[in-house]
């Protein structure tokens, strides 16, 4: 059966996205990441409503490494409560699937 993957995604402090993805990439965690340096986020925090300007990270990582990726950037995340998502693609490349899954095999 082809190795499955899962997409991450989180939003961050724009000063922070470099140091949160190469810690991961580091680990193995992830096999890569793409950093759209700003988006512009509206939120509820605290019954207040909230404007800032954050980075979205979206990551890709083999289906065994989601639990330990999830948690080392929970860990590592400046927030409180971090928005770390896990999307499962509907189709992909199987060249691709085979190399994230080789990549994020701990060293």
């Amino acid at each position: 059966m082809p190795p499955e993957i899962r997409l991450l995604l989180t939003t961050c402090p724009p000063d922070q996205a470099e140091r949160l993805l190469a810690a991961l990439l580091g680990e193995r965690l992830i096999a890569c990441g793409n950093l759209v340096p700003t988006v512009h986020s509206r939120y509820w925090w605290q019954g207040s409503l909230c404007a800032d300007d954050e980075a979205l990270i979206v990551m890709e990582t083999a289906i065994d490494r989601v639990a330990a990726a999830m948690a080392r950037l929970a860990a590592l995340h400046p927030y409180e409560v971090p928005k770390i998502l896990a999307f499962t693609p509907s189709e992909a490349h199987l060249p691709y699937r085979e190399w994230v899954h080789a990549v994020t095999r701990p060293a």
